[in-house]
């Protein structure tokens, strides 16, 4: 219904029930109208105006409902109607994202240490938990094996065995380290105040906490 106008200005008919105007409500007709029962993450991007990023996230997190097929031609089915309501809401009430919650910027990574859980004089306390969890682990170990126990990456280790800061055995030109070797190191300070972020060392660590309660 196109609005009429009195003395030059427009009146724009209402509904009365949901406060919005007809020329809105006959956009949305005309999405029902143009728009299959069932519309794709592509038709809905399209519909809303908005990035792939954010009909995704609209998707995902269920602002939007949908229905994931699993299928990677049309993955998710979405509602028409569905598509509709989110339109008046976000009409009436502005975006429905939190603020930040496309920021593409990856959270810091939490570095940890030994150090923030040992006092000095306790440094006896990390071999003792090292020798309890590996005492099935065979006498002489690998680089990348010592690598995983410990949590530290393997270049990190590396450094440490040019360093000199452990000490090893060689076989041809293959490396390995005695366990009883491996023990003093991780009782070392060279190791308790080594800070890392990588998610091994820190179950290593949480493993320590848990360990020594």
């Amino acid at each position: 219904m196109t609005p009429k106008t009195f003395f030059g200005t427009h009146l724009l008919l209402t509904n009365m029930n949901t406060g919005e105007c007809y020329t809105t409500l006959k956009k949305y007709d005309k999405l029902k109208t143009k728009y299959p029962t069932y519309v794709s993450l592509e038709q809905l991007r399209i519909i809303c105006k908005v990035a792939k990023r954010t009909a995704k996230y609209l998707v995902a997190n269920n602002i939007i409902p949908s229905i994931d097929t699993g299928n990677k031609t049309w993955r998710y089915k979405i509602l028409i109607d569905d598509v509709i309501t989110y339109l008046r809401k976000r009409d009436k009430s502005g975006s429905l994202i939190p603020v930040g919650a496309l920021n593409s910027r990856k959270p810091a990574r939490r570095k940890s240490s030994f150090s923030q859980e040992v006092a000095p004089g306790d440094e006896h306390k990390v071999a003792e938990y090292f020798a309890h969890i590996y005492a099935d682990h065979p006498d002489v170990l690998r680089i990348p094996d010592v690598a995983a126990i410990t949590g530290l990456n393997q270049k990190s280790f590396w450094r440490i065995i040019e360093a000199g800061q452990i000490k090893f055995l060689t076989v041809g030109n293959k490396y390995y380290i005695p366990k009883i070797y491996l023990l003093e190191f991780v009782a070392s300070r060279r190791f308790i105040d080594a800070w890392s972020y990588t998610e091994r060392f820190i179950k290593v660590l949480e493993g320590f906490k848990a360990w020594r309660q």
